[in-house]
């Protein structure tokens, strides 16, 4: 805190103009409204204002308004600039021209040198720091998994299970603690399995917003680390056929991916004025993954998936019909399955796995696939007098079916089969913005969520069949005057599940039923201590009451090779949130340092066991649930700084310390700290045909995890015994990466392209978060390419 502190003192007394050097007589005002062109006009919250020559510059509240004041009367080129939109520049006149309703365009389908763009969203949370990927800084991870993807955002990383499974992890959280939405709806796949990967095709985005910290209040329980928002792009509104085409190649697994939509909007002129729509689809698939000098034997994967959406906006209201189809099916590697006591030991002291095969796309068991449907409807009025008010509802549909390595009923049924229905509503009100006496802005919203899901397993017990249902409300208020907002919620959530067992002596049916109910509250408050530097922090609460496989899994889990027990005693996380964020933008140096402090209480987690658990297929790490006090406190720092007009270095620093304060120990599987740094040059060559030329070079430095429960082996009655865990973590490593891209006009098509090469140095190393890095290395050297072009 101190740090902080002094940071923006120094920040402040820098040596750009302050306040107290404006001349006396500079009293005129830049005031105004940004928003979006569409065939209703909405504001756009978090737009920027600059004033060119002044070095002076603001955000847009929550409603899309902004206000400079202390202005010298003169004439002032102003820019007006928002993510995914073209930047608009005016010349104005002080005072004649102080009051401004600025309309910007929308520019989806080409952003040259856009980068990741952290800020707070004004529109979707409770002024908490946010991270953006969209536009070139999107397209660079084409072909990647969400979870991929997002390790580029400071704070994020993810825990993997060899090469083709990556989970989102948020400061150290994951799994039900993480609520991913799909186009606005709860995505609800499974998520409580640490190898189970978010099943959203990530081509499907144009904007993927992660949202650090608890944000329960507007999305729910569960969402203790955070939200991820995959938001497809705008619907067209100009009439006429049109779409984009991807293309990904990689080397390393001879990975190939397509992908493309096609959508089309009405013409204004007729009685479908109004309509739009659009279809998408992607096919993907890529071989064994290659370690530095060996393959990874069974790691291919195929994927296949479709979209379509379907819009009737009329002045006032409107109507939205989405659906999404995601089918995948992943090897599991083959080194990571063993027979006995001995071959687990033997496995994972042996530097190398024992079976090295070529290079094959072949894809046999052991393997999961994986089957997510998600049908989705939305409806909204507004007016000026009334407001907005939304009803979306959706139902769910996740199949997964996981086969061993060995089928002992000799039948080509799996082994796991699990079906979770999941049927969705949301009805919320956002009241219209009103401002006061003093010049203030009110907002807000009230909504009510509900959910209600069944599961149904078939084959071997891993967890019981189940049905959970969830009802909570909110009401968010915003107050923004001057420089100061002020944001406040508060919710109330009532969860109850009920699982269902067989007993197999009377072969009757019995159950066992939870119920919880939580309340939870939040405060913000954002100052604006400059034009361009602004301080943020939030006080929030979270909460997560335990699922079925948390309370009740007992049984071999096949994807993670592992077993894994439930403990039916544990009590519902509860989470206390805060942190501090603060935000410079200047013309040469962009920086963002934040801090967080989240406290868990009965923080529940996969223990391993001292003993690993033999059964008919093979031994296998044995993991319980078990539920501490945990604190987690890190600090993410983002700097960007321009050495040049043309080179810019950034660097992307996340540190994270966690503890089990219950037992004064270490937790498991928390991120080691980490560094990613790049320089970037940008070519200022364009031609007719070529523009946007430029080459990047990346260094990442992973620290090892030293902070774990101690790792400790002995001999007891001839069996190994280990306390911590299965090994010790890893030793940290370093990464070398270099990318190139370009645009090309060939005739009336665009087209990009982008080459990335990752681990160039073909590194041999493990993370600490990889499942299966007691078994083998992570994946070598690896060049890709990706092209995209519009029609």
């Amino acid at each position: 805190m101190r740090f902080v502190l002094v940071f923006a003192y120094t920040l402040l007394m820098a040596g750009l103009p302050t306040y107290a050097q404006l001349a006396p007589n500079c009293t005129a005002t830049l005031s105004g409204q940004i928003g979006q062109s569409l065939p209703n006009r909405m504001a756009l919250p978090g737009a920027t204002v600059y004033i060119d020559g002044l070095k002076r510059g603001t955000l847009t509240d929550a409603n899309g308004f902004f206000r400079i004041d202390n202005l010298c009367p003169g004439t002032y080129t102003v820019e007006y600039r928002f993510v995914g939109f073209t930047t608009f520049s005016e010349t104005i006149r002080l005072p004649l021209d102080s009051i401004r309703t600025i309309t910007l365009q929308s520019d989806a389908v080409n952003l040259p040198g856009l980068e990741i763009h952290e800020h707070r969203s004004e529109a979707r949370q409770l002024l908490q720091n946010q991270a953006e990927l969209s536009g070139v800084a999107l397209d660079q991870t084409r072909g990647q998994s969400l979870g991929e993807s997002l390790k580029n955002i400071v704070g994020l990383y993810s825990i993997q299970t060899g090469p083709s499974i990556s989970k989102p992890v948020i400061h150290g959280l994951y799994s039900n603690r993480i609520l991913v939405l799909n186009n606005g709806i709860r995505q609800e796949d499974q998520q409580w399995g640490s190898e189970h990967a978010p099943q959203i095709d990530q081509f499907v985005a144009s904007r993927l917003t992660v949202i650090k910290g608890a944000a329960s209040i507007r999305y729910g329980s569960d969402a203790i680390g955070g939200v991820i928002l995959v938001e497809p792009k705008a619907m067209p509104s100009v009439p006429g056929v049109h779409g984009d085409l991807n293309a990904v190649g990689a080397t390393n697994g001879r990975m190939g991916a397509v992908s493309g939509y096609v959508e089309g909007a009405s013409s204004t002129d007729n009685a479908f004025r109004g309509l739009s729509w659009r279809v998408q689809g992607t096919l993907k698939q890529a071989g064994y993954a290659r370690a530095p000098g060996y393959f990874l034997e069974n790691t291919s994967f195929r994927e296949r998936n479709f979209s379509a959406d379907l819009h009737y906006d009329k002045k006032q209201w409107g109507v939205e019909v989405f659906f999404s189809q995601f089918n995948n099916r992943l090897g599991l590697f083959r080194g990571a399955q063993v027979g006995s006591l001995t071959d687990l030991y033997a496995a994972i002291a042996r530097p190398e796995p024992l079976v090295q095969p070529d290079f094959s796309y072949a894809l046999a068991r052991p393997y999961q696939d994986i089957n997510h449907h998600l049908l989705k409807g939305r409806t909204y009025y507004r007016s000026e007098t009334f407001g907005e008010l939304t009803l979306t509802v959706a139902t769910q549909t996740n199949v997964r079916e996981e086969y061993d390595m060995l089928s002992f009923a000799r039948v080509e049924t799996p082994e796991l089969y699990l079906k979770l229905n999941t049927q969705t509503a949301d009805l919320i009100w956002e009241h219209p913005t009103r401002r006061d006496q003093f010049g203030g802005v009110w907002s807000g919203s009230v909504g009510v969520n509900a959910l209600t899901q069944g599961n149904v397993r078939r084959f071997l017990f891993l967890i019981p069949n189940f049905r959970a249902n969830a009802l909570g409300g909110f009401v968010i208020e915003r107050y923004a005057r001057n420089r100061w907002v002020f944001e406040g919620g508060l919710r109330y959530d009532v969860r109850t599940l009920r699982a269902f067992f067989l007993n197999e002596q009377t072969n009757q049916v019995f159950s066992r039923a939870h119920q919880w109910d939580n309340a939870n509250g939040s405060l913000g408050i954002s100052y604006q201590l400059r034009p361009d530097l602004t301080l943020t922090t939030n006080l929030s609460t979270a909460w997560r009451a335990p699922n079925a496989s948390d309370l009740y899994a007992n049984g071999l889990h096949q994807s993670a090779v592992a077993f894994e027990r439930g403990n039916p005693n544990l009590r519902p996380e509860q989470a206390f949130n805060g942190n501090l964020a603060l935000a410079y933008a200047g013309k040469q140096l962009t920086m963002e340092l934040g801090v967080y402090n989240n406290l868990i209480q009965n923080y529940i987690y996969l223990k391993p066991d001292s003993v690993p658990t033999i059964r008919q297929r093979g031994a296998f790490p044995a993991y319980s649930y078990d539920q501490v006090r945990a604190l987690f406190r890190g600090l993410d720092a983002t700097i960007s700084y321009k050495l040049t007009n043309a080179l810019t270095f950034t660097s992307k620093t996340s540190l994270l310390w966690a503890s089990d304060q219950t037992n004064r120990d270490y937790l498991v599987l928390v991120p080691p700290n980490r560094t990613d740094n790049s320089l970037r040059y940008e070519f200022s060559t364009k031609t007719v045909r070529v523009s946007g030329l430029y080459v990047q070079v990346s260094a990442l430095a992973v620290a090892r995890q030293n902070r774990v429960p101690a790792v400790s082996r002995e001999i007891r009655d001839g069996v190994p015994i280990f306390r911590g865990d299965f090994a010790p973590p890893p030793p940290g490593y370093a990464l070398l990466g270099a990318e190139a891209g370009l645009n090309l006009q060939l005739g009336k098509r665009a087209l990009s392209l982008i080459v990335t090469g990752s681990n160039l140095l073909n590194t041999a190393y493990r993370d600490y978060l990889n499942r299966f890095r007691y078994f083998a290395d992570e994946p070598g050297r690896n060049i890709s390419v990706k092209l995209k072009t519009n029609f």
